[in-house]
């Protein structure tokens, strides 16, 4: 399995981006929680340029590391559902 972040930068003008840096807040706290929690079952990278690319693959899948991706889905989604106009949930 794997999550990708991307594509949440120009919501708004650079240093009032709002959405940017809430999906970013979100996502730098779940990727120190994942270190911290699990370092041999995620392989973690973020690309920062040309624009911020998060992704987080699942090594080996338990009950506990999914309540935290769990924890990540359902926080992006809550904002998802304000912003709609700038956030897309895709699974595939």
């Amino acid at each position: 399995m794997i999550i990708k972040i991307s594509g949440h930068a120009n919501a708004g003008p650079k240093g009032s981006d709002l959405v940017c840096a809430s999906i970013s807040s979100i996502a730098t706290g779940a990727l120190n929680a994942l270190d911290a929690a699990y370092p041999e079952d995620v392989e973690l990278s973020l690309t920062e340029i040309p624009d911020a690319v998060i992704e987080i693959k699942v090594l080996q899948n338990h009950q506990n590391l999914q309540a935290l991706l769990r924890m990540l889905y359902i926080q992006i989604q809550t904002l998802a559902e304000n912003q709609s106009k700038y956030i897309t949930i895709k699974e595939v």
